[in-house]
């Protein structure tokens, strides 16, 4: 629930009035769309990648997603409160799709993303699936499937019945959005899901970026020599539309540690990566001001003594929140450059 804090009476809590994307005027499509162009910040994208979106007047489910191991995700979505329908819906689609192999998974995500690489292969880069032991195989994908409901709050019936298919060891959880009328600004609230740990919703606005080293040697001194920040190739360039203006970014540079930092501009510019000039649009980057370069690299564990944060360095980009990315920021300008 969200409630108003009143500087006048620090003892009483007062609702914010709730409505629904149905009286906003807003379509089921309007909200997978919105998902699907958010889906970072409602699904951890450390721990799933987005591989189909439905297509219109198909019976297909709303967001199809894929885990490191392979398992898939069936994801259906709701403007209105749930119901027991709902499942039904979703446990029919994990019918027809648990029986997909991956050349079928592959031919949808094609589909979706109009990729020429492999998914297997994509798969591989987006979780950095760079050790023996990580790396799956093509008959690893869609052993199993996890089931979500995304839905505006839910009713006894539908808890109920989540909580029965669990206990006959179904894989199946909700995921509550809610609506809110604030003034004349409308409010929507997400938790952030992740299959494997809790997640720690922090605040936006640090990030460390990684300069593609190890993928492409040629894009890491394209970075630091042009002062910009850039992702390259679906679905990682996306990442670059995160940014807004003022926005800390720490280019890292695998094994060695941050080699530079600055603030992003807040406009997304689209072009040709500088290894394939022939990919159009293939690079979102976005210029940095304040650009600086250190002396020498910053590594992960001095990062993570600064911080007092174990973070992972195995994504293409996370967020490292304002209170941690002010630390880094102002460590760096006192003692590496």
């Amino acid at each position: 629930m969200l409630y108003y804090l009143k500087n006048d009476n620090k003892t009483h809590l007062t609702k914010v009035k709730r409505t629904n994307l149905a009286n906003l005027g807003w379509k089921e499509k309007d909200l997978e769309n919105l998902i699907a162009n958010n889906i970072s910040k409602i699904l951890s994208e450390e721990s799933l990648m987005t591989i189909f979106q439905e297509r219109q007047f198909q019976e297909e489910p709303d967001i199809m997603a894929l885990d490191r191991y392979g398992k898939l995700y069936i994801i259906e979505l709701k403007r209105w409160q749930s119901d027991k329908s709902n499942l039904l819906q979703v446990m029919r689609y994990g019918q027809k799709y648990g029986q997909y192999n991956y050349d079928d998974l592959n031919v949808l995500y094609k589909k979706y993303t109009k990729e020429e690489k492999e998914l297997i292969d994509i798969h591989k880069e987006y979780f950095n699936l760079s050790d023996e032991d990580e790396k799956i195989k093509k008959e690893d994908f869609n052993k199993s499937q996890h089931f979500l409901i995304i839905t505006d709050g839910i009713d006894i019936d539908t808890k109920q019945a989540i909580d029965y298919w669990k206990g006959l060891g179904l894989s199946i959880d909700s995921i509550i959005y809610r609506v809110y009328k604030l003034d004349n600004e409308n409010l929507i609230e997400f938790n952030v899901y992740s299959p494997e740990d809790d997640v720690i919703e922090l605040e936006e606005g640090c990030y460390i970026l990684n300069t593609n080293k190890k993928s492409c040697p040629e894009d890491d001194p394209y970075m630091i020599r042009n002062k910009r920040a850039a992702a390259f190739y679906n679905p990682w360039k996306y990442k670059i539309e995160k940014f807004n203006k003022g926005d800390k970014v720490f280019l890292y540079r695998s094994g060695e540690g941050i080699v530079a930092m600055g603030k992003a501009s807040g406009i997304v510019h689209h072009k040709c990566p500088p290894a394939a000039p022939d990919a159009i649009d293939e690079e979102y980057y976005t210029d940095l001001n304040e650009f600086m370069v250190l002396k020498i690299p910053l590594c992960a564990s001095e990062i993570k003594k600064i911080t007092g944060t174990n973070f992972v360095f195995k994504s293409v980009m996370f967020c490292i929140g304002e209170e941690k990315g002010n630390l880094l920021w102002n460590y760096i300008k006192d003692n590496c450059l």
